[in-house]
């Protein structure tokens, strides 16, 4: 425990002290999506760049974890569920989310942290509430283990129009609540800009990491876009199909890597 209660974590146990960490917890959310319909593969593919760690649902922890652990990566574990519709891997609107992991039960797994989303935006004010009390629920059961709670707010219901889920001043709210709630690391998205995503950083007590989302753009867009963070203060990345659709996932994880570690420039370590 640091001296503010809060948990340390062993993700940022790098020279840097920052994290490059690989979203693979897609599954939960969208079954088997385009360039992951193998995991196994896909894993490999990811492993080959490197990262410092993986952020995956408890099962697949399982099931792969000799691969893991001859990697010699972190774990991160989810531990909620959110989809948009109850048949498999489709988005028919709905907002179904739902804790679906026990804190003991990620636990045995000895992870570098547990992550559950809160959902901004939502019509549905008792599932916004549900939400809130799970992350103050996992946040005290949490409390004096080693395993720091991330939390990653984000914009997704319709009370958000898309063209705000970024935008400064709902990141600034949405990270004051996430970690008011509980969170000791915060997943957040990044505005677009290092000066406004900096004085958010800035007065954001608990580290912050940036998420990815839906892949836009090109690996060279992403690429800048962390750069921006890293320069603004972000203590790393995770992120997911930004990386693992890409064309070579491993070559993604490397020049991030140097992104993040070395405080490389976009166009230092990929062409446009």
């Amino acid at each position: 425990m640091s001296v503010s209660g809060m948990t340390a974590s062993t993700l940022f146990d790098t020279p840097s002290g920052n994290s490059v960490v690989v979203a693979l917890d897609h599954g939960l959310t969208l079954g088997a999506p385009d360039q992951f319909e193998n995991p196994a593969e896909t894993l490999d593919r990811v492993l080959a760049g490197d990262p410092d760690a993986v952020l995956v649902g408890p099962h697949f922890a399982r099931q792969y974890s000799d691969t893991l652990g001859r990697a010699g990566v972190e774990v991160v574990l989810t531990a909620d569920v959110v989809t948009w519709s109850t048949r498999p891997g489709r988005d028919d609107g709905s907002d179904i989310w739902t804790p679906a992991f026990d804190a003991a039960f990620l636990r045995e797994f000895d992870p570098a942290g547990v992550k559950t989303v809160l959902v901004f935006g939502r019509d549905d004010a008792a599932t916004f509430r549900r939400n809130v009390a799970y992350i103050g629920r996992l946040a005290e059961q949490l409390r004096g283990t080693g395993v720091p709670l991330v939390v990653e707010p984000v914009m997704w219901g319709e009370r958000v129009p898309g063209e705000l889920e970024s935008d400064p001043e709902y990141v600034a709210d949405a990270l004051r609540m996430g970690w008011e709630y509980g969170a000791d690391i915060l997943k957040a998205p990044y505005t677009g800009d290092p000066e406004t995503f900096g004085q958010i950083v800035d007065n954001t007590p608990v580290p912050v990491m940036v998420l990815g989302g839906p892949r836009t753009g090109t690996t060279y867009s992403l690429l800048e876009a962390v750069e921006g963070a890293i320069d603004a203060g972000a203590r790393g990345l995770m992120i997911g199909r930004g990386i693992w659709q890409s064309e070579n996932p491993a070559r993604t994880v490397d020049a991030l890597d140097r992104i993040v570690h070395e405080g490389a420039a976009a166009a230092e370590v990929w062409d446009r």
